[in-house]
């Protein structure tokens, strides 16, 4: 076909090809971004030598959920007996530190406390100083290259003395050994400084990883130390060890105080099955269309027979045009892509280009098959010659409106996700404790000197006009809460395991949290050098003298698990608790009882919580502003810090980008899921306009000899409406067992979930329908109107 009779052809029937242009277009964006970004979450921790034989360990004792770090006293020397573990390495993770170096301080949060084999577990480059010479003893401090430029202006530090600082352990000094490339992206883990010093594993908490010999069965081997694990500590009643692969560890760990926010496997299959999905829709409109477009040019192709033209003929001249349309989507799809990619914020150069020109050809053949099917089923028929014949001219779409029920089920199924998806993100902005406030500043664990001013931190915050209230806490909103005590009723010697945390004062007051009875504690009488004195006191085995009580707030669920009938009956009621930190003041009296509030996440429950107060460990700031004036308070605020911390850096975040991070996996899924219900509900109301278009040509005569019999308008609207309102309640009995499905598999990850009610079916059917109803309406208005006499007389031979 030469190249003005191609143009020809594809001048005809515009607006389908633009439809199939742009559907196919947008598929293909779609399709080359989701492979990316699923080619991306499939490759973390990969990267690394041994990343095949490497696991990291959890236990979960009593059936609660496993915690990261492992208190490591004994477990050290039962791995050691399984000679399928080949070597062990302990770290310790410090969220925030100080280094300091030519007397300036510099905040750095990812300090890691590590055993001598860290890098032998993950292999990155050094840019200056070789291992193991670099970190092969105590002491040795390596940082990656990243940090350098942030403190040195260059990588070539080697030699240079800094002094590390840490609440939780110390103060340190020491020369850089070493400056390693800083952990690629793709990585669970992203040290910025990393010292060695295998001296601090006897007492601390600390991550595991295990190398396992090759072929190790990680489940037996689990089973084996969870029995062991049993039989040592004899108050446990039970334990789970479980063995993770390190790459496994980004979509498939589900434990407390992860490293860094993981991914979701759940979310990866929610792209690909998006994206299939559309495909099934795009494409079926794609066929439609070519079936359309085919059928209008049988006559052309009866001629061409006429005039010599064999079915190859024929046959190549559907696939030009079909390779047209192919090359022009995937050009226009790239661009859309590529336009796009700032908005995902990921990069599509991950993928190679092979697999780019693989995806591409893949596609690009799905395109030309799909359009030829029409022509190919002709052929293959040999109906080919006796197009011209009258009774071959109506348009059959006898078979198509199951593809329509098929394709409107899809779209009902998305949008009802759409709807449940965002009911949960609703649910969590009501139920997060200071969600809904979007005025609310915070800032990560503090350097000790930085505690200690934090009362005259709060007096001079609190004298601004724009800034309400300060408080703070041993950790901030959507962190774990892993501490606890030992707790014990008054005249009872039966210790009762209790999760603890340690508010700052005003706490209470900060979040809007009334009591359900009794009054919120009072502000300390102590200060943080008295604190630190009993603290020290305590630990040197001297007599604390006074004999100070605290004032214990307790939530419904502790009250319950304590034996209480009533909050009135709690109240005044003493407690004692041990504990290795804070039991420096040992006793206290319930003040109060506050309702279960959700202080962590929405992914567990509230758990039975005793809420004390202490200076000395309220390591986390917390500062309110007046609604609608943040920029202003956070400018008054950073001015008091200058005045009151001129020696340390201001670091901080609002408190709703805290909860993006922790609820970072659920906002990708609402906005993957809102896109691909807006795309899918785009492209099928397309095709929905060019089927009824056809059918109304396909039934001209019918609506004629209605029309002539007496007819109105209204009777033609109503005859074609009614079909396609059946088929919308077919597609919504397909829709809605299946989201119903899907809904409460999802909703399982979380604790606390939006139920599905009726409304949220209902609404996304009414929706559906109302607008593919106006769709329908206009076309079939336009049928109505049809002069019966000029269809009568275009039908006649």
């Amino acid at each position: 076909m030469t190249t003005p009779l191609l143009f020809r052809r594809l001048s005809k029937s515009k607006g389908l090809r633009f439809i199939n242009l742009a559907g196919l277009s947008i598929l293909f964006a779609c399709l080359l971004v989701s492979y990316a970004h699923i080619r991306w979450e499939l490759s973390y921790d990969k990267m690394f030598k041994h990343s095949e034989q490497v696991s990291r360990l959890s236990i979960a004792y009593d059936g609660e959920q496993p915690d990261g770090r492992i208190y490591m006293k004994g477990y050290d020397q039962s791995l050691k007996k399984h000679p399928e573990i080949e070597d062990i390495l302990r770290f310790s993770s410090v969220y925030t530190g100080l280094i300091i170096h030519n007397g300036e301080k510099h905040p750095v949060e990812n300090l890691y406390i590590a055993s001598n084999n860290f890098f032998k577990f993950f292999d990155v480059d050094f840019v200056a100083g070789t291992l193991p010479s670099a970190f092969d003893t105590n002491g040795k401090i390596v940082i990656s290259d990243k940090l350098a430029m942030q403190i040195f202006g260059r990588t070539n530090v080697v030699g240079q003395k800094i002094g590390i600082s840490s609440r939780r352990y110390g103060d340190e000094s020491g020369f850089v050994a070493g400056v390693y490339k800083h952990f690629p992206q793709n990585a669970h883990l992203h040290p910025n400084i990393i010292v060695c010093n295998n001296r601090l594993f006897d007492d601390l908490y600390a991550y595991y990883y295990v190398k396992l010999a090759k072929g190790t069965d990680r489940k037996s081997l689990a089973q084996q130390l969870t029995k062991e694990i049993i039989k040592q500590n004899r108050g446990i009643k039970a334990a789970e060890a479980t063995f993770t692969p390190v790459t496994d560890i980004h979509l498939h760990s589900r434990i407390l105080r992860e490293l860094e926010p993981n991914g979701n496997i759940d979310y990866v299959y929610l792209i690909a099955g998006a994206n299939v999905l559309l495909l099934v829709v795009v494409f079926f409109n794609l066929w439609l269309n070519s079936h359309v477009i085919f059928s209008s040019n049988r006559r052309y192709y009866y001629l061409l027979r006429i005039n010599g033209a064999n079915s190859s003929d024929i046959f190549r001249a559907e696939l030009q045009t079909s390779c047209v349309l192919g090359v022009v989507s995937l050009l226009l799809g790239v661009a859309i892509a590529y336009s796009a990619k700032e908005y995902f914020d990921f990069s599509l150069d991950f993928i190679s280009t092979a697999e780019k020109g693989l995806l591409a050809l893949s596609f690009l053949l799905s395109v030309i098959v799909v359009s030829a099917l029409p022509c190919i089923a002709y052929l293959l028929k040999r109906n080919i010659s006796s197009v011209g014949k009258k009774e071959n001219r109506r348009f059959s779409y006898s078979g198509v409106k199951y593809m329509l029920v098929v394709q409107y089920s899809i779209v009902l199924f998305i949008l009802i996700l759409s709807l449940v998806i965002q009911g949960q993100m609703t649910l969590i902005q009501q139920k997060q404790i200071g969600a809904s406030n979007d005025s609310i500043l915070v800032m990560k664990e503090q350097p000790g000197e930085v505690i200690q001013r934090f009362d005259l931190l709060k007096e001079e915050a609190e004298r601004q006009p724009d800034i309400e209230i300060a408080s703070g806490a041993m950790q901030l909103p959507g962190s774990a809460i892993r501490d606890g005590a030992a707790l014990f009723k008054e005249g009872t010697a039966t210790p009762m395991p209790c999760p603890l945390m340690v508010v700052g004062e005003d706490f209470f007051s900060f979040f809007n949290i009334q009591p359900i009875a009794g009054n919120l504690p009072p502000h300390s009488s102590l200060s943080m050098a008295d604190e630190d004195k009993m603290m020290t006191d305590k630990f040197l085995g001297k007599k604390i003298e006074n004999h100070i009580q605290d004032n214990y707030v307790i939530n419904q669920k502790l009250l319950k698990k304590l034996g209480y009938s009533s909050p009135e009956e709690a109240i005044g009621e003493e407690l004692r608790i041990e504990q290795e930190n804070l039991d420096y003041i040992p006793t206290g009296k319930i003040c109060a009882v506050v309702p279960d509030f959700i202080y962590a996440n929405v992914f567990e429950d509230t758990a039975p919580l005793l809420l004390l107060q202490r200076k000395m460990f309220t390591s986390c700031f917390m500062f309110r502003f007046v609604p609608g004036r943040t920029a202003e308070g956070l400018s008054q605020l950073k001015n008091v810090w200058k005045k009151v911390n001129s020696d340390y850096t201001f670091h901080y975040s609002l408190l709703s980008d805290t909860y993006k991070t922790v609820y970072q996996n659920e906002i990708n899924a609402q906005h993957i899921v809102n896109l691909f219900s807006l795309l899918n509900l785009v492209v099928t109301l397309l095709g929905l306009i060019v089927f009824m278009s056809f059918m109304v040509k396909a039934r001209t005569r019918e609506i004629a000899i209605r029309k002539v019999n007496g007819a109105s308008e209204k009777n033609i609207q109503l005859l074609l409406n009614k079909s396609f309102l059946l088929w919308i309640l077919a597609a919504f009995a397909l829709a809605v067992p299946l989201s119903i499905y899907v809904a409460n598999r999802w909703l399982a990850n979380f604790a606390f979930k939006t139920p599905l009610h009726w409304w949220i079916f209902a609404g996304a059917g009414i929706f559906a329908t109302l607008l593919s109803i106006v769709m329908v309406s206009w076309q079939s208005l336009r049928a109505a109107r049809i002069n019966p006499v000029e269809s009568l007389k275009k039908d006649l031979p």
